[in-house]
């Protein structure tokens, strides 16, 4: 991606300030602390005072309403101009804007993975006190020319399309109108660099502005539309191209300068309707495919990575698919309170009835004092039952995501690195690890696996790759599990996260999770708060440490008659064998013994081998090649060798 100048859009309400413009570009304002890395001028005395300068120049010319003019230079992301390089591209931009003698405050920006600078002009003249309009309006036009003459003059990649052309000596040229790619709108280039496609509005140009530059009626316009899916429909004193299955429009006058709704008038006369039954017959005479397919593309005009494009309808689809289920999710639960709702209505009315039916004659204090503690009860009912169906509620949304993550995002968390580098650096050639000789090193999974959001309120949600509902969510004072997804790699996830911010974690829960996380804290080295699970915690380590079991317990156990007892409770495990029967097995503490000869005994971890032996079998355990020891009956192995 080449240098790329482009203009802000103005705000609104047409009350843009040289005050809110300068503290903007100086990062006062909307951007992070420390983003503002060089500040230059022209014409002025100092940062602090430009705006005031400006202004009391501005007051000059009580005709010009909007003397702050505001455009952006960036560069791509491997590219660090200088301080020089930085003030000698505004000057460059500014004389191609015919505004190098007006007053210019700009300033370099780090706030995006692109250097950019910020620059804020005002554009009444400090002698002559005129008002200058930028390149005489054609401020888009004098920007791209600008940006190529910078890419020259300091050496960074030229871009080979749009507008102009560079010869070999550096010389910038306009190309004849036959050469130049339709020029689509900054936003539309926006949205293609955003997505990987083709946007709405470069394909209407290739598509549709032809039919609107040679129609010769309004009727043969309106078939011919209605043939590649579109239609125009008026809107205010214009018209607007509308598209089949699509939600947006574009303006005439985007598609086609020549075709606006006036000039196309000035051609083929009044504005008449479509006729509805011609346009239904040529919508079913529609071809099939769909012009927008990639196929259909002239090769010169893809410009994005074919990967990204299948990724781009990846995202779309589990973005879509992730709404619905999250739709569906609150649908059943409505439902469901909606009947919860409905039986309590039910029983409340039947109690009502089931009062009023007893005769009161003569009892009517007691019947109002019944119908006071009635309501009051049913009223107490209702009031609890909405409170717990908002809990509800909230604890399902807070498993799911407010906004889902853009599409950048999206690709970031994918577990390849490739398509968000083939976004990123779009046209470049980049080494993968595995080209570069740099192969990661696996890991177990672990919160490095997760990906963090901004869930409701406060809380921070935490989506393991490629999942479409948060494991946990960080609450601020405490960190709360989805119980739907609870297992092993969410618990050390969700302890790992508590851990780095209390330094332990206190567990609140039923035995089964309890239990779930102690071993979750011994296999990844974490903390417990409480005090009776850190206790166990240490036990099992300490046993982790020694073996699983020390050789007094052992020993203790008395499995060997007679003479001392040879332990050996860490086994050797490289390419040896161990026959002999099993004498003693603990499931809890995951170890078994096993009996050599009279009185040789190995201690084995049950996590090392493929199957657990039974106590009293007679087994030969393999420590060889495979990642566990093969475990194989011994009498079996014996018939096969006598065989």
């Amino acid at each position: 991606m080449p240098v790329i100048a482009k203009i802000p859009p103005k705000r609104r309400d047409a009350k843009s300030s040289f005050k809110a413009l300068t503290d903007y570009c100086l990062g006062v304002t909307g951007h992070s602390a420390g983003s503002v890395l060089h500040v230059g001028m022209q014409n002025l005395n100092s940062p602090s005072t430009a705006a005031v300068e400006m202004e009391s120049v501005a007051i000059g010319n009580v005709r010009c309403k909007n003397p702050a003019f505001h455009f952006i230079l960036s560069w791509r992301e491997m590219e660090a101009p200088t301080k020089e390089q930085v003030d000698e591209a505004v000057g460059i931009a500014l004389r191609e804007l015919d505004l190098e003698e007006c007053q210019a405050l700009w300033a370099l920006q780090s706030d995006t993975e692109n250097l950019h600078v910020h620059v804020a002009v005002n554009r009444v003249h400090p002698e002559t006190r005129r008002a200058i309009q930028p390149a005489g309006n054609w401020t888009k036009k004098a920007l791209e020319a600008a940006a190529r003459k910078i890419e020259v003059a300091q050496g960074w990649e030229v871009e080979r399309s749009g507008r102009y052309h560079v010869d070999s000596l550096g010389n910038v040229f306009e190309k004849e109108a036959a050469e130049r790619r339709e020029p689509v709108s900054q936003k539309a280039r926006d949205i293609e660099a955003h997505t990987g496609a083709e946007s709405l509005e470069r394909t209407a140009k290739r598509e549709v502005a032809s039919i609107l530059e040679n129609a010769a009626s309004w009727e043969e316009l309106h078939e011919e539309l209605a043939r590649h899916g579109c239609a125009i429909e008026k809107k205010g004193s214009g018209a607007i191209l509308s598209f089949d299955g699509e939600e947006c429009a574009l303006k005439l006058s985007t598609v086609s300068r020549k075709c606006s709704l006036k000039k196309l008038e000035e051609r083929l006369g009044a504005y008449r309707e479509a006729n509805q039954e011609v346009m239904a017959q040529n919508q079913s005479d529609k071809p099939e495919t769909d012009a927008r397919k990639e196929s259909e593309i002239p090769a010169e005009k893809v410009r994005h990575d074919e990967r990204l494009l299948t990724s781009w309808e990846c995202y779309c689809a589990e973005r879509a698919a992730y709404f619905e289920a999250k739709g569906k999710a609150i649908k059943e639960l409505k439902e469901l309170h909606k009947q919860e709702f409905q039986e309590m209505v039910k029983r409340q009315r039947a109690e009502r009835k089931k009062l009023y039916s007893e005769s009161w004659r003569g009892h009517g204090k007691e019947l109002n004092r019944l119908r006071s503690l009635y309501a009051y009860a049913q009223q107490k009912e209702r009031l609890a039952l909405r409170e717990e169906q908002q809990d509800d509620m909230d604890d399902l949304r807070s498993h799911y995501l407010k906004r889902f993550p853009s599409y950048k995002r999206w690709l970031a968390d994918q577990k390849t690195e490739e398509l968000f580098t083939a976004y990123r650096y779009p046209g470049q050639s980049l080494l993968t690890p595995e080209q570069s000789g740099v192969t990661p090193r696996p890991h177990r999974p672990d919160l490095r696996d997760y990906s963090a959001r901004n869930g409701a309120g406060s809380s921070v949600l935490y989506f393991r790759t490629g999942a479409l509902t948060a494991d946990f969510s960080d609450m601020g004072k405490r960190i709360t599990l989805n119980q739907s997804n609870l297992d092993e790699v969410s618990v050390a996830a969700a302890m790992q996260l508590a851990n780095q911010k209390w330094g332990a974690t206190q567990i609140t829960g039923d035995d089964a999770y309890k239990e779930l996380c102690v071993s979750v804290a011994v296999k990844y080295g974490l903390k417990i708060a409480n005090v009776d699970l850190a206790a166990e915690v240490e036990r099992r380590r300490a046993a982790l440490r020694q073996g699983v079991a020390t050789k007094e317990e052992i020993a203790a156990l008395g499995l060997v008659d007679g003479a001392e007892a040879i332990i050996h409770t860490n086994p050797r495990k490289d390419n040896q064998h161990y026959p002999g029967p099993v004498v003693h097995v603990d499931t809890e503490r995951g170890f078994c013994v096993q009996k050599f000869g009279n009185r040789t005994l190995y201690v084995h971890k049950l996590d090392d081998l493929e199957t657990a032996p039974r106590l009293g079998e007679d087994v030969r355990i393999s420590y060889v090649g495979a990642e566990k020891a093969r475990v194989v009956a011994h009498e079996t192995r014996r018939r096969a060798r006598g065989l």
